[in-house]
């Protein structure tokens, strides 16, 4: 899964992409994050720690993604985990790289205050910073394209060990801090129409990848939006696609011209998946001849859950 982390790494190193990615996702469609206004930062992350013996120890992360987003008069560090699988220890994981983000910040700033020697006040000498210094938001998104539903924790919570007396639990968890993932989950994405950018097609091939008469559905009525699609949106259907592997055949195969394209490529899928379906329903309709079923044959020209149930039931 690793090939898969990458296509989406390089995907959203364009930052219209990316502002489109956290746009959709964390504002909701609204066009908050400008591209021209997000800057990458450095992906490493890490602190010194020194033990009472006077050993140290570094504690290093490298994220995946990490971009420094204005809005406005603040700035916040925005940042993405790509997951080609399942992660169980993801939200272990997600607190890790924020709490190292937010102690380089901090230690940054005690930085500044010890060269300006400004720290009067105890309680500000002991802190290494003053009430009104602010850390900026740290917020990781994590992208996962894995075939199967996530079905690993969502929330540090998630992760603990509960089984102590009922009665407990819930002022216990009422205690307990928190700390949720913010999961994006390509294949069961609600509102594909938030995205502006091709993260739209893509994610959308993805989402229906799984469902043969819902792919073939969806590349039929995006077909120009799938064909404007830039190369590296290309590559990275073609490589996250998976078990879809009939566009790379199709692209692949001996004998094309060097101008065949991923258009002319999505012109044949859409070509072969009206031949499946109509010999689907060819062979549902003899089936339901052999049973003397006419009132379904009826039935099944214009109700399309009907035909998927039959589909289904008859294993078509």
């Amino acid at each position: 899964m690793a090939r898969q982390d990458f296509y989406i790494k390089k995907l959203l190193q364009d930052r219209a992409r990316f502002a489109d990615l956290y746009n959709a996702e964390i504002f909701h469609g609204k066009q908050i994050l400008k591209a021209e206004l997000l800057s990458p930062v450095s992906l490493e992350s890490g602190i010194v720690i020194t033990d009472r013996n006077g050993r140290r120890q570094t504690i290093q992360r490298r994220r995946d993604i990490a971009m420094k987003a204005s809005l406005g008069a603040c700035f916040i560090a925005a940042c993405c985990e790509a997951q080609g699988e399942v992660h169980y220890g993801m939200p272990v994981r997600v607190l890790t790289y924020d709490a190292l983000d937010y102690t380089e910040q901090l230690t940054d700033i005690q930085k500044e205050h010890r060269k300006k020697k400004d720290l009067a006040k105890s309680p500000e000498f002991l802190s290494g910073i003053t009430r009104r210094d602010k850390l900026q938001p740290v917020l990781t998104l994590v992208l996962y394209c894995g075939k199967n539903s996530w079905d690993g924790p969502k929330s540090l919570s998630d992760m603990l060990d509960l089984s102590g007396p009922r009665e407990c639990i819930p002022d216990l968890l009422a205690a307990l801090p928190d700390y949720r993932i913010n999961l994006v989950d390509i294949r069961n994405i609600k509102n594909l129409e938030h995205y502006k950018t091709g993260l739209q097609q893509v994610f959308g091939m993805l989402k229906y990848s799984t469902d043969k008469s819902k792919f073939y559905n969806y590349i039929t009525l995006n077909h120009d939006q799938i064909c404007q699609l830039d190369d590296d949106a290309l590559t990275a259907v073609m490589g996250l696609l998976g078990e879809n592997r009939r566009l790379m055949r199709l692209l692949a195969a001996p004998g094309r011209e060097e101008e065949y394209t991923m258009c002319k490529a999505i012109d044949d899928l859409i070509a072969d998946g009206k031949k499946e379906g109509e010999l689907r329903m060819a062979s549902l309709i003899s089936i339901l001849l052999k049973e003397n079923r006419l009132d379904l044959i009826a039935q099944i020209t214009g109700n399309e859950s009907l035909r998927r149930q039959l589909f289904q039931h008859y294993h078509l």
